[in-house]
Protein backbone atom coordinates (compact mmCIF):
# COMPACT_ATOMS: atom_id res chain seq x y z
CA UNK A 1 0.00 0.00 0.00
CA UNK A 2 1.38 3.04 -1.13
CA UNK A 3 -0.26 4.70 1.95
CA UNK A 4 1.08 2.55 4.19
CA UNK A 5 4.60 3.55 2.96
CA UNK A 6 3.99 7.00 3.04
CA UNK A 7 3.76 7.04 6.71
CA UNK A 8 6.52 4.75 7.39
CA UNK A 9 8.78 6.92 5.70
CA UNK A 10 7.53 10.07 7.25
CA UNK A 11 7.77 8.63 10.68
CA UNK A 12 10.64 10.37 12.81
CA UNK A 13 14.03 9.38 11.84
CA UNK A 14 15.18 8.80 15.53
CA UNK A 15 13.23 5.63 15.83
CA UNK A 16 13.88 2.36 15.04
CA UNK A 17 12.53 1.07 12.07
CA UNK A 18 10.70 -1.58 14.03
CA UNK A 19 9.45 1.10 16.53
CA UNK A 20 7.98 2.87 13.79
CA UNK A 21 5.91 -0.53 12.12
CA UNK A 22 5.08 -1.22 15.88
CA UNK A 23 3.71 2.08 16.08
CA UNK A 24 1.73 1.55 12.96
CA UNK A 25 0.28 -1.48 13.55
CA UNK A 26 -1.21 -0.22 16.89
CA UNK A 27 -2.61 2.70 15.25
CA UNK A 28 -4.68 0.13 12.52
CA UNK A 29 -5.23 -2.11 15.82
CA UNK A 30 -6.87 1.61 17.06
CA UNK A 31 -8.96 2.29 14.07
CA UNK A 32 -10.47 -0.75 14.33
CA UNK A 33 -9.02 -2.45 10.96
CA UNK A 34 -8.36 -6.01 13.20
CA UNK A 35 -10.83 -6.76 16.04
CA UNK A 36 -10.26 -9.34 18.71
CA UNK A 37 -8.81 -12.66 18.25
CA UNK A 38 -8.76 -11.55 14.10
CA UNK A 39 -5.62 -12.66 12.15
CA UNK A 40 -2.80 -10.29 10.71
CA UNK A 41 -1.76 -10.66 7.45
CA UNK A 42 1.32 -12.86 7.28
CA UNK A 43 4.76 -11.41 8.09
CA UNK A 44 5.62 -11.44 4.69
CA UNK A 45 2.58 -9.70 3.54
CA UNK A 46 3.21 -6.91 5.84
CA UNK A 47 6.77 -7.25 4.90
CA UNK A 48 5.63 -6.51 1.46
CA UNK A 49 2.82 -3.52 2.12
CA UNK A 50 4.99 -1.78 4.12
CA UNK A 51 8.39 -2.20 1.77
CA UNK A 52 10.39 -3.14 4.95
CA UNK A 53 11.81 -6.50 5.52
CA UNK A 54 10.40 -9.49 6.88
CA UNK A 55 12.79 -9.44 9.81
CA UNK A 56 11.82 -5.71 10.53
CA UNK A 57 8.32 -7.05 11.14
CA UNK A 58 8.64 -10.12 12.85
CA UNK A 59 10.93 -8.16 15.28
CA UNK A 60 7.85 -5.39 15.88
CA UNK A 61 5.31 -8.49 15.85
CA UNK A 62 7.47 -9.80 18.85
CA UNK A 63 7.38 -6.97 21.00
CA UNK A 64 3.41 -6.29 20.45
CA UNK A 65 3.31 -10.20 21.66
CA UNK A 66 5.29 -9.55 24.51
CA UNK A 67 3.01 -6.68 25.61
CA UNK A 68 0.43 -8.36 25.51
CA UNK A 69 -1.23 -6.98 22.14
CA UNK A 70 -1.22 -9.56 20.38
CA UNK A 71 -0.55 -13.27 20.84
CA UNK A 72 0.12 -16.60 18.27
CA UNK A 73 -1.01 -19.30 17.39
CA UNK A 74 1.76 -22.76 16.11
CA UNK A 75 1.18 -22.80 12.85
CA UNK A 76 -1.73 -20.12 12.25
CA UNK A 77 -0.39 -17.08 12.63
CA UNK A 78 -0.55 -14.00 14.93
CA UNK A 79 -3.64 -12.62 16.76
CA UNK A 80 -5.25 -9.11 18.39
CA UNK A 81 -5.39 -10.56 22.08
CA UNK A 82 -8.84 -9.45 23.87
CA UNK A 83 -9.05 -6.69 26.54
CA UNK A 84 -8.92 -7.39 30.55
CA UNK A 85 -12.38 -5.99 31.23
CA UNK A 86 -13.01 -3.01 33.40
CA UNK A 87 -14.99 -4.64 35.75
CA UNK A 88 -12.28 -7.58 36.62
CA UNK A 89 -12.51 -10.94 37.93
CA UNK A 90 -15.55 -10.43 40.92
CA UNK A 91 -18.86 -11.70 40.59
CA UNK A 92 -22.54 -10.21 41.89
CA UNK A 93 -24.59 -12.54 43.24
CA UNK A 94 -27.33 -12.64 46.01
CA UNK A 95 -25.85 -12.76 49.46
CA UNK A 96 -25.34 -16.61 50.14
CA UNK A 97 -26.36 -18.11 47.27
CA UNK A 98 -23.10 -19.17 45.76
CA UNK A 99 -24.49 -21.19 42.50
CA UNK A 100 -26.44 -18.48 41.05
CA UNK A 101 -25.73 -17.47 37.78
CA UNK A 102 -24.29 -14.01 37.63
CA UNK A 103 -25.94 -10.82 36.34
CA UNK A 104 -24.11 -9.55 32.98
CA UNK A 105 -22.92 -5.53 33.79
CA UNK A 106 -23.17 -3.23 31.39
CA UNK A 107 -20.72 -0.24 32.05
CA UNK A 108 -22.42 3.73 31.32
CA UNK A 109 -19.53 6.00 30.23
CA UNK A 110 -21.13 9.38 32.74
CA UNK A 111 -18.00 12.30 32.00
CA UNK A 112 -14.24 12.80 31.92
CA UNK A 113 -12.58 15.62 33.72
CA UNK A 114 -9.12 16.79 34.69
CA UNK A 115 -7.89 17.57 38.29
CA UNK A 116 -4.58 17.07 40.28
CA UNK A 117 -3.59 13.57 41.64
CA UNK A 118 -4.15 13.22 45.58
CA UNK A 119 -1.21 12.73 47.75
CA UNK A 120 -2.04 8.55 48.35
CA UNK A 121 -2.62 8.88 44.24
CA UNK A 122 0.70 10.25 43.41
CA UNK A 123 2.69 7.97 45.86
CA UNK A 124 0.89 4.85 44.31
CA UNK A 125 1.05 5.75 40.70
CA UNK A 126 4.68 7.29 41.06
CA UNK A 127 4.16 10.76 39.76
CA UNK A 128 4.87 13.95 41.32
CA UNK A 129 2.83 15.66 43.84
CA UNK A 130 -0.26 17.26 41.97
CA UNK A 131 0.23 16.15 39.09
CA UNK A 132 -2.31 16.38 36.05
CA UNK A 133 -5.14 13.70 36.27
CA UNK A 134 -7.52 12.91 33.44
CA UNK A 135 -10.75 11.28 35.93
CA UNK A 136 -13.28 8.75 33.88
CA UNK A 137 -16.11 8.20 35.33
CA UNK A 138 -18.55 5.17 34.97
CA UNK A 139 -21.86 3.63 36.01
CA UNK A 140 -22.31 -0.25 36.34
CA UNK A 141 -25.79 -1.66 35.80
CA UNK A 142 -27.01 -4.99 36.29
CA UNK A 143 -30.75 -5.69 35.01
CA UNK A 144 -30.89 -1.99 34.04
CA UNK A 145 -30.81 -0.91 37.71
CA UNK A 146 -27.23 0.82 39.10
CA UNK A 147 -24.82 -1.37 40.70
CA UNK A 148 -21.37 0.13 40.94
CA UNK A 149 -20.02 3.71 39.89
CA UNK A 150 -16.04 4.24 39.01
CA UNK A 151 -13.88 6.72 39.39
CA UNK A 152 -10.85 6.14 37.21
CA UNK A 153 -7.83 8.39 37.36
CA UNK A 154 -5.06 8.24 35.07
CA UNK A 155 -1.79 9.99 34.21
CA UNK A 156 -2.26 12.89 31.89
CA UNK A 157 0.76 13.68 30.68
CA UNK A 158 1.22 9.98 29.97
CA UNK A 159 -2.23 9.97 28.25
CA UNK A 160 -2.09 13.28 26.75
CA UNK A 161 -4.61 13.45 23.81
CA UNK A 162 -7.60 11.31 26.30
CA UNK A 163 -11.13 12.22 24.27
CA UNK A 164 -14.64 11.47 25.74
CA UNK A 165 -15.53 10.09 22.62
CA UNK A 166 -13.54 7.14 23.00
CA UNK A 167 -15.69 6.31 26.01
CA UNK A 168 -18.93 6.96 24.83
CA UNK A 169 -19.76 3.30 22.90
CA UNK A 170 -18.99 1.70 26.24
CA UNK A 171 -15.41 0.33 25.32
CA UNK A 172 -13.84 1.13 28.56
CA UNK A 173 -10.65 1.90 30.20
CA UNK A 174 -8.37 -0.66 29.66
CA UNK A 175 -9.78 -1.49 26.21
CA UNK A 176 -9.26 2.27 25.53
CA UNK A 177 -5.29 2.52 26.94
CA UNK A 178 -4.71 -0.36 24.49
CA UNK A 179 -6.09 0.49 21.66
CA UNK A 180 -5.08 4.38 21.51
CA UNK A 181 -2.10 4.02 23.42
CA UNK A 182 -0.83 0.67 23.17
CA UNK A 183 -0.66 0.34 27.05
CA UNK A 184 -2.16 -3.34 28.10
CA UNK A 185 -3.20 -3.85 31.39
CA UNK A 186 -1.96 -6.92 32.74
CA UNK A 187 -1.91 -6.46 36.55
CA UNK A 188 -4.20 -5.28 39.07
CA UNK A 189 -3.75 -4.76 42.81
CA UNK A 190 -6.94 -4.39 44.65
CA UNK A 191 -8.03 -3.38 48.60
CA UNK A 192 -11.59 -3.79 49.80
CA UNK A 193 -12.92 -2.19 52.82
CA UNK A 194 -16.72 -0.87 53.51
CA UNK A 195 -16.97 3.23 53.52
CA UNK A 196 -19.97 5.41 53.53
CA UNK A 197 -20.86 6.81 50.15
CA UNK A 198 -19.89 10.87 49.40
CA UNK A 199 -23.78 12.34 48.67
CA UNK A 200 -22.82 12.69 44.63
CA UNK A 201 -22.39 9.44 44.23
CA UNK A 202 -24.63 8.02 46.36
CA UNK A 203 -27.40 10.18 43.80
CA UNK A 204 -25.87 8.48 40.91
CA UNK A 205 -26.24 4.91 42.17
CA UNK A 206 -30.11 5.76 42.97
CA UNK A 207 -29.82 5.98 47.10
CA UNK A 208 -32.10 8.21 49.08
CA UNK A 209 -33.50 7.67 52.53
CA UNK A 210 -32.33 5.45 54.70
CA UNK A 211 -29.84 3.99 52.41
CA UNK A 212 -27.67 6.98 52.61
CA UNK A 213 -26.67 6.04 56.14
CA UNK A 214 -25.57 2.72 54.97
CA UNK A 215 -22.09 1.69 54.13
CA UNK A 216 -20.99 0.44 50.52
CA UNK A 217 -18.12 -1.47 49.44
CA UNK A 218 -15.45 0.61 48.48
CA UNK A 219 -12.30 -1.25 45.87
CA UNK A 220 -9.30 0.54 45.50
CA UNK A 221 -7.12 -0.57 42.37
CA UNK A 222 -3.80 0.19 41.21
CA UNK A 223 -3.48 -1.22 37.39
CA UNK A 224 0.08 -2.05 36.06
CA UNK A 225 0.51 -2.43 32.49
CA UNK A 226 2.62 -5.22 30.56
CA UNK A 227 5.90 -3.51 31.30
CA UNK A 228 5.42 -2.92 34.72
CA UNK A 229 4.31 0.84 34.29
CA UNK A 230 1.26 2.71 37.14
CA UNK A 231 -0.93 2.94 34.86
CA UNK A 232 -4.40 3.81 36.81
CA UNK A 233 -5.48 4.34 40.12
CA UNK A 234 -9.76 3.49 40.05
CA UNK A 235 -12.10 3.71 42.99
CA UNK A 236 -15.36 1.75 43.13
CA UNK A 237 -18.52 2.24 44.99
CA UNK A 238 -20.34 -1.07 45.25
CA UNK A 239 -24.25 -1.24 46.27
CA UNK A 240 -23.85 -4.37 49.04
CA UNK A 241 -27.11 -4.14 50.99
CA UNK A 242 -28.69 -7.00 48.57
CA UNK A 243 -25.41 -8.33 46.50
CA UNK A 244 -22.43 -10.13 47.48
CA UNK A 245 -19.57 -9.86 45.81
CA UNK A 246 -17.67 -13.23 45.00
CA UNK A 247 -14.01 -12.96 43.70
CA UNK A 248 -12.85 -15.75 41.48
CA UNK A 249 -9.60 -17.04 41.11
CA UNK A 250 -7.17 -16.20 37.85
Amino acid sequence: MIQSHYMIANAPRRQPLYVQIKQFLLRRIAEGEWLEHDALPSEWDLADEMSVSQGTVRKALTELVADGLLYRQQGKGTFVAPVLSDWGNALLQSPGVFDELPDRLSCEFLAISRMNASDDMAVALQLRRHAPMFRVRQLWRGQGRPVALDEAYLPAERFDGMEARWFRSGVGVYATLQQRFGVRVVERREQYRAVMLPREDANLLGLSGAALEEPVLSLLRLSVSSVGERVEWRQRYCLSRDLALLQKAG
